[in-house]
């Protein structure tokens, strides 16, 4: 009697260890959406100033400011340890920064994250994120120091399109800065 239910208790075990298997997919975060470095340059690149007999007449920045670009950059849940699949995203990020294009522009790194938890934690969070992205550019590609700025906003600057609490909420933003002169 027992020999029978073996079988059949081995094939509930099976399908439910499916089952939680499909839930757990389901339930996890979306894969990260990696952009090329070449929509990073674009995205970055001021619109080129128009000389007119030796006056230079550079075009106003955006409503939004200056070019910027969100990455799906990924920590460890409530670190700021990068996930194997921030690896990619900053690659490419790397690539771009380092390209003739972006090579003498600076660069603001701001990390943000959702409204869950306390707001001391994710200001400190995303602070700390952005400064993981800083380190990881600076050591793999060699970028000058003074090229690259971070700070963290916490949940305090949210995209409008997405809930407060959405996982769109946690980012890295890099947009560019000003040229010293």
């Amino acid at each position: 009697m027992n020999g029978t239910r073996r079988p059949c208790s081995a094939a509930t075990a099976l399908v439910g260890s499916f089952c939680l298997v499909f839930a757990a997919a389901a339930l996890a975060d979306p894969p990260a959406t990696v952009i090329d470095s070449q929509r990073i340059i674009h995205s970055l690149q001021s619109a080129p100033a128009s000389n007119t007999r030796g006056l230079v007449v550079a075009e106003r920045p955006a409503a939004g400011g200056s070019p910027r670009i969100s990455l799906d950059i990924r920590f460890a849940n409530n670190s700021d340890r990068l996930t194997d699949a921030a690896h990619a995203q900053l690659a490419e990020l790397g690539s771009a920064l380092t390209a003739p294009e972006l090579a003498h522009t600076r660069f603001l790194i701001a990390g943000h994250t959702s409204a869950t938890g306390v707001a001391e934690r994710n200001q400190r969070l995303s602070e700390a994120r952005a400064r993981t992205v800083r380190g990881y550019l600076l050591e793999h590609f060699q970028i000058e120091p003074e090229r690259l700025t971070s700070v963290g906003y916490g949940a305090d600057h949210p995209l409008p399109d997405f809930p407060p609490a959405a996982l769109e909420q946690r980012r890295v933003e890099i947009s560019t800065l000003p040229a010293r002169y």
